[in-house]
C-alpha cells in the first residue's frame, strides 16, 4: 500500500512538472521572433492595404526591442459612362452621344520604425505588454483621369443626309497628389504608444492584436499636374477642327498646336496653388499579428 502511495505521489509529481514544463515553452525568454502586421484601416478610417514586417528581440522575459518595416498600395479605379442614342424615335433625324470618365488613384506608403515593448504579465499562453516606437512615415500619390465625349448629329432634309462628328477628350495627369487633389506627398516622422497581446497557439506560433495612438507629423509635398484638352470634328467627312491645348501647373503654360493651320501658340495663365506645407496628425492605429520564434 505504502508503495502504491508513493508511486502515485512521484507520478503526479512528474505530471505536475511535466505540466510546468510545458507551460514554460511557450514563455518568449531571449527568443528573436518575426511576424506579419496588418493593418485594416488608416488614419481616416477607410480601408487600405498595408502590412508591415517586425523582428522583435526578448531581451528577457519582459524586455523587448523590435524594428518594423511596412508597405502599402492601394489603387482606386472609378469608371463613368453615359450614352445617349435617339435612333429609335427617329432614324433620319438622331444623336449619339457617348461619355465616358476613368480617373485612377494610386498610394504607396512606406514606414520603419524601432520600438521598445515591456512585457508585464504572462500567463504561459497570453502574454501582455505595452510599448513606445519612432520612426519615418511616407504616403506618395499619383493619379490619372481621362475624359472622352463622342457626338454624331445625323440630319435629313429630302434626299440629303447630313453628318457631323465631334470628338472630345480632357486629360488630367498628377504627381505627388490624388485627383482630387486633397492628398498631396508626405515625408515625416511617426510615433505611437501602444497595448497588445500575444497569443502562443502552439509553442512558437503566436497570433496577437496591437492598439496604438500614434503622432505623426512632416512636410506635404506640393503636387504638380498636366492637363491636356484636344478635339477633333468634321462635317460630312470634311475636318472642321483639330487641335490639342496642353497645360502645366508646374509652368502655367499652356502649348496650342492647331493640326489644321499648323501653326502653335503659347500662353502663360497663372500658376497653380501652392499646397506644400506641413501637417500634424493624431490617429488611433490597430493592428493584427502573427509571428513565429525561432
Amino acid at each position: 500500500m505504502k508503495k502504491l502511495i508513493l508511486l502515485t505521489a512521484f507520478a503526479l509529481i512528474g505530471l505536475s512538472a511535466s505540466a510546468q514544463q510545458e507551460e514554460n515553452d511557450y514563455l518568449p525568454d531571449g527568443i528573436l521572433t518575426l511576424e506579419w502586421r496588418f493593418n485594416p484601416f488608416d488614419y481616416e478610417g477607410k480601408p487600405k492595404r498595408m502590412a508591415e514586417f517586425n523582428a522583435r528581440m526578448f531581451l528577457d522575459a519582459k524586455d523587448v526591442i523590435r524594428l518594423g518595416i511596412g508597405f502599402g498600395f492601394d489603387r482606386d479605379k472609378d469608371e463613368k459612362n453615359s450614352n445617349k442614342d435617339t435612333r429609335a424615335a427617329d432614324a433620319k433625324n438622331y444623336d449619339v452621344d457617348r461619355t465616358s470618365t476613368t480617373t485612377i488613384n494610386k498610394e504607396t506608403t512606406l514606414k520603419i520604425a524601432l520600438g521598445y515593448e515591456y512585457h508585464f504579465a504572462n500567463t504561459g499562453r497570453l502574454d501582455f505588454y505595452v510599448g513606445a516606437e519612432a520612426g519615418y512615415l511616407g504616403r506618395f500619390y499619383n493619379a490619372t483621369k481621362e475624359t472622352s465625349i463622342n457626338t454624331t448629329n445625323v440630319t435629313t432634309s429630302g434626299s440629303t443626309t447630313s453628318t457631323a462628328t465631334v470628338n472630345e477628350w480632357t486629360n488630367y495627369d498628377y504627381k505627388k497628389s490624388n485627383a482630387d487633389r486633397t492628398k498631396f506627398n508626405e515625408n515625416g516622422i511617426t510615433a505611437s504608444i501602444f497595448t497588445g497581446i500575444d497569443f502562443y497557439v502552439y509553442k512558437k506560433l503566436y497570433i496577437g492584436a496591437e492598439l496604438g495612438i500614434t503622432f505623426n507629423t512632416g512636410k506635404k509635398a506640393n503636387g504638380t499636374y498636366t492637363k491636356e484638352d484636344g478635339r477633333i470634328a468634321s462635317s460630312n467627312g470634311t475636318q472642321t477642327d483639330n487641335w490639342t491645348e496642353k497645360f502645366s501647373s508646374e509652368t502655367g503654360a499652356t502649348l496650342r498646336i492647331d493640326n489644321l493651320t499648323k501653326t502653335y501658340r503659347t500662353t502663360v495663365n497663372d500658376y497653380a496653388v501652392d499646397n506644400s506645407g506641413k501637417f500634424t496628425k493624431l490617429y488611433i492605429e490597430p493592428a493584427i499579428r502573427i509571428g513565429w520564434m525561432f
